[in-house]
């Protein structure tokens, strides 16, 4: 196996073209109009190539993490490996020169929001876990407020992204599904995932 960074715009397009077979569309449209497409890439390649990570096995891409940094912080795009490449050790090489590369360049953590299939992983990689609640219908408050009335575990952060959705992240011991469920029946357009860190 070999992994290395992206080094120009034709590699980086290889890259991003595999990692739209891993993912579906639904998850990440590269040729949308979302945040994280194509150009958000190229711009993240312009800033920190160093970050944007493949794995190759036999001469074929099988698998990327892509991170970049936000003031100050470094943040994981996505981490995925080819169905047919995985139980290979793959995504945690990846992950672990993410972290050399992190390291390198003086940073002192990463954070990721994660699918729920791949929590086991970061979690047996030394991640921590914490739940974020977002809406961009309710406030803050009534976010709040639920968490207060059911379970009132410790807020880590609140904060509005992009100045429209309302976040609240709270320490949960370990995933608790059936809250997470209850704040997405319980308000419309409201939308729940676990998201990890690592401090080095």
């Amino acid at each position: 196996m070999i992994i290395d960074n992206v080094k120009n715009i034709d590699e980086l397009n290889a890259v991003l073209d595999v990692v739209q077979k891993i993912f579906p569309k639904s998850v990440i449209d590269l040729d949308g109009d979302g945040k994280y497409n194509r150009n958000f890439w190229i711009e993240k390649f312009n800033e920190h190539p160093e970050l944007l990570l493949y794995a190759k096995i036999d001469g074929e891409i099988c698998g990327s993490v892509f991170a970049w940094e936000d003031n100050g912080d470094i943040t994981v795009g996505h981490c995925g490996v080819l169905n047919e490449y995985q139980k290979q050790g793959v995504g945690k090489a990846l992950m672990l020169e993410t972290e050399n590369r992190v390291k390198n360049l003086d940073f002192h953590g990463i954070s990721l929001g994660s699918a729920e299939s791949a929590e086991g992983f970061y979690e047996k990689l030394g991640y921590t876990g914490a739940l974020l609640i977002q809406s961009d219908t309710h406030s803050i408050e009534e976010l709040k407020f639920m968490n207060e009335r059911e379970k009132n575990y410790d807020i880590i952060w609140t904060n509005i992204y992009e100045g429209t959705i309302n976040q609240i992240c709270l320490r949960v011991p370990i995933s608790d599904r059936e809250f997470q469920r209850k704040y997405e029946t319980a308000f419309d357009n409201c939308w729940t995932q676990m998201i990890y860190g690592k401090n080095f």
